[in-house]
């Protein structure tokens, strides 16, 4: 059993949920403190992604358990991307970064998925300024790069 994706899994995944582009955001849960559900409607249609931070990213028919309380950055998700339709996903070169945009226009949020070490959920708005970060890094962490919401994300920077 494969226990995070290359990036090869992340371009096969990727050719099957951009079949979703058009399809409403209805509800965003959370499984635990790094997964995450989306809730998906078209017309004539429904679907689920899971995001597992650092892990994993697809579709899903499985009924998974939900917390009786959404987080802080589940609430945070709903607020901007809840109603918006998925436009767009992608993934940022050849690295196991994933960039799914919601809304179009100065009304589009990106949420950007880290599948590589430990993982994260960035929530940036149409300019790619932080909003929210579901694992956000401090001055003790052992990192080179330290993010604050409200500041623009690296891809801009670069």
């Amino acid at each position: 059993m494969k226990n995070r994706f290359t990036t090869v899994d992340i371009v096969a995944s990727l050719s099957e949920i951009r079949n979703l582009c058009g399809y409403r955001v209805n509800n965003v849960y959370d499984i635990d403190n790094k997964s995450y559900l989306f809730k998906l409607s078209s017309k004539d249609a429904k679907a689920v992604l899971l995001f597992e931070s650092g892990i994993r990213i697809h579709t899903t028919d499985f009924e998974w358990p939900k917390n009786q309380t959404p987080s802080g950055f589940t609430m945070k998700l709903r607020k901007h991307i809840d109603n918006r339709r998925l436009e767009s996903a992608r993934q940022l070169g050849v690295d196991r970064v994933v960039d799914f945009q919601f809304g179009t226009g100065p009304a589009a949020y990106h949420v950007i998925l880290e599948l590589y070490d430990r993982g994260n959920i960035v929530l940036t708005d149409h300019e790619y300024t932080i909003l929210n970060v579901l694992r956000p890094r401090t001055n003790n962490d052992d990192v080179k790069l330290i993010v604050k919401i409200g500041r623009a994300s690296c891809r801009e920077r670069v």
